[in-house]
């Protein structure tokens, strides 16, 4: 999906494209009800969600970390919180980037279609927005049980060579080998992400803004 197409989804969702508003309501921080939109990542690079995240707050909605009622979903969803000058903020981007949710050049971003690009005057802020989402969607990550995997991969491979009449020595020794590198694969993902959460931490810090709640 491109930027073009979700920042769609989030306008048509909360009725800022003009249409009727289907967007959720969820508490601010102090505890009024705000208009709200979640989505998970839909692209697998977290800096592109980090630039869509810089797009929605010109348009009025900023990132707003982890979905609390959906922490337990298995996947991780993220809200953007409507602000109070959204509305504001919206026709502002709409006089200077008329167009931009169906074919003109987007807040922030170069004119080149692909790959999208970030213009050096707002780089920082779009670091400082990847920087918070890696420690949010690393951290939900970072919960997940790990036993499951580790006990599923290999009865997965005996079943699989239950299933083939493959239940001998040399099957075995093949089945094992290859559970115990994707075991290794799964362990080596928690210590890279364990690190590079760390890492984008201490950059929050660094700018005084502190680690995501």
């Amino acid at each position: 999906m491109s930027l073009r197409r979700h920042l769609g989804k989030l306008l048509r969702a909360t009725g800022e494209d003009g249409r009727p508003s289907g967007s959720a309501h969820a508490p601010g921080p102090s505890g009024e009800t705000v208009a709200s939109f979640t989505t998970e990542v839909p692209w697998p690079s977290l800096r592109k969600f980090a630039q869509f995240a810089y797009i929605a707050e010109q348009y009025g909605y900023r990132y707003s970390g982890l979905d609390p009622d959906l922490r337990d979903s298995g996947t991780p969803f993220f809200v953007f919180r409507r602000l109070p000058d959204a509305g504001e903020r919206a026709a502002r981007t709409r006089e200077s980037f008329p167009g931009a949710p169906e074919n003109g050049r987007l807040p922030g971003m170069r004119a080149w279609p692909l790959p999208v690009l970030t213009l050096t005057a707002a780089r920082s802020e779009v670091k400082l927005l990847l920087a918070r989402i890696v420690v949010d969607y690393y951290g939900a990550l970072g919960r997940q049980r790990m036993r499951p995997w580790l006990i599923g991969i290999p009865v997965v491979f005996l079943l699989f060579l239950l299933v083939n009449g493959e239940l001998h020595a040399t099957g075995l020794r093949v089945a094992a080998g290859m559970a115990v590198a994707l075991i290794v694969v799964l362990t080596a993902s928690r210590v890279f992400m364990r690190r590079r959460r760390a890492t984008y931490r201490r950059l929050l810090e660094r700018s005084g803004l502190g680690p995501p709640p």
